[in-house]
């Protein structure tokens, strides 16, 4: 009797363990932290983002766990198509929330450090070097933020 009850208590600690572990995992993490052509990005199946056929350098990341989800891309491309891009990117955006959104659009001059949520570190996420660019998005609610490096034709997006 006594070997029957540590038997079954080594495995109800190895099960919690094991169920522990598992609750500690988030529920998806992808993340591309090295620079990616358009075309490679396009055969990634992971990499949903809309991104211009300009575009070049990029990099993306995603994380969810339950309630918890961060999204960061970064693209470089024409400053043109980065500006044009912002609609598609916010058509997207609504559908996959179902809203109906228009994001303000504002010039920056100087960006505080935004961070990467749940998928810190991410040194290629960077809109707090901005010097000369646009903001798209409203800080004060949840939702998405876009930042447009006007000088060196970058967009990022955080959501």
């Amino acid at each position: 009797m006594k070997k029957f009850v540590l038997i079954t208590m080594v495995v109800l600690v190895i099960l919690s363990c094991l169920i522990a572990y598992r609750c500690s995992q988030p529920d998806y993490l992808k993340r591309y932290d090295d620079p990616l052509t358009y075309s490679q990005a396009m055969k990634e199946t992971d990499i949903d983002f809309p991104l211009p056929t300009s575009s070049s350098e990029i990099y993306h990341g995603v994380y969810a766990d339950w309630q918890a989800y961060t999204r960061i891309v970064r693209f470089t491309a024409p400053v043109e198509d980065c500006i044009s891009h912002v609609d598609r990117v916010i058509e997207w955006n609504n559908g996959i929330h179902g809203r109906k959104s228009s994001l303000p659009r504002v010039e920056v001059s100087h960006v505080d450090r935004q961070g990467a949520g749940w998928l810190e570190p991410a040194g290629w996420f960077t809109p707090e070097t901005i010097t000369n660019g646009l903001y798209i998005g409203d800080s004060t609610k949840s939702g998405p933020e876009m930042w447009i490096d006007l000088d060196k034709g970058i967009f990022y997006f955080s959501d």
